[in-house]
């Protein structure tokens, strides 16, 4: 995925505006145009943040890009589903199943409605991580939490697909075939998709914020990164990644009270919407895959696009996204995790 030719900004915004989900802007593509350039100064400036850390400074500028696009993408995810999460508590939404399912789609209708390849490229980018941690955690012999209130890894990782391909069959068909879905599971998809886009318009409707509307104050927040992720928490400052967020939330939106979005070092891979003190927290260690063996934290490195090319998005072939475990300082050390698994700890 290469996100140069888009801004952050307009990528975001498309896909968090408009009807519940998306009458885009009028003004949208123009603000693309014209932001290109500036977000790809953020893009470098990002990218050489990675190339001054010194347990990643093997990496080359490109392949430092490369990572800060893969963690940008998942972080952007897992903001937007925590959003799913703070809807549903603050606007009182009713939830039929499991909240975290709900959450999951709300994050990829929003992304779906934006239909740009932007969003397209955070989507895969997801599939991509739950399809690697899936992998790495049958290697580690992490035993699946088949009681845990969220999908296994794997599940998740096609639902983000089905979801996809149940929007557009023919834009992103070869996405379910790539991962080997079948094709009559193809087909059904599209009633997964249509429940759901239906559900989610009905309910936001009534929160829509008008023009007469006052605007509500989201804080963007992002705390230390304590050695270890360091080099995350400036590349995320670099990027305006939480601002971007709270101020498309801020203008979509009616909410009852101001809250805070925020980034830290948690010790695990984590996120968290927590109603009592209104504040949505991402950890950084969600841009990287802890490791229980050796407890270091392993860094996404994603080849050049030359090689991408040769390494489509397979279920169970890692080898699109090569791994590199610095060694970590001691003020810089990531606890064990969990020895069970049933889906990154997103709340």
């Amino acid at each position: 995925m290469k996100m140069k030719h888009l801004t952050l900004v307009a990528g975001i915004a498309t896909a968090l505006s408009g009807n519940a989900f998306g009458q885009a802007d009028e003004n949208l593509g123009s603000v693309t145009r014209t932001g290109s350039e500036q977000f790809q100064l953020r893009m470098d400036e990002a990218a050489r943040i990675i190339e001054n850390t010194p347990r990643l400074r093997q990496f080359t500028h490109q392949q430092g890009k490369d990572l800060v696009e893969f963690v940008a993408a998942n972080l952007l995810f897992t903001l937007v589903h925590e959003m799913g999460h703070a809807l549903i508590t603050e606007m009182g939404l009713p939830v039929l199943g499991r909240e975290e399912d709900a959450a999951d789609a709300y994050a990829v209708l929003a992304m779906l409605r934006s239909g740009s390849h932007f969003t397209d490229g955070v989507l895969i980018q997801a599939a991509k991580s739950w399809f690697l941690t899936d992998e790495r955690a049958q290697a580690e012999g992490i035993k699946a939490a088949f009681y845990d209130e969220h999908g296994m890894d794997k599940q998740r990782a096609y639902q983000i697909i089905c979801l996809m391909v149940g929007s557009d069959p023919n834009k992103y068909g070869h996405l379910a075939t790539e991962v080997g879905m079948p094709e009559e599971r193809q087909g059904s998809c599209q009633g997964d998709y249509s429940n759901a886009k239906w559900s989610w318009d009905a309910l936001l409707k009534p929160h829509l914020r008008g023009p007469d509307r006052p605007k509500q104050k989201i804080d963007a927040v992002y705390g230390p990164g304590r050695g270890l992720f360091d080099s995350y928490a400036e590349a995320n400052r670099a990027i305006l990644l939480l601002e971007t967020v709270a101020e498309s939330e801020s203008d979509r939106y009616v909410w009852r009270t101001p809250f805070t979005i925020e980034m830290q070092t948690c010790g695990i891979q984590n996120a968290h919407w927590d109603i009592s003190t209104h504040k949505l927290t991402v950890c950084y260690e969600i841009g990287g895959t802890s490791s229980r063996s050796t407890r270091t934290t392993c860094f996404a490195r994603i080849p050049p696009a030359s090689d991408r090319r040769r390494a489509p998005l397979r279920a169970g072939h890692a080898h699109a996204v090569k791994w590199t475990c610095p060694r970590p300082t001691p003020s810089g050390t990531t606890p064990a995790g969990s020895t069970e698994r049933g889906g990154r700890h997103l709340r």
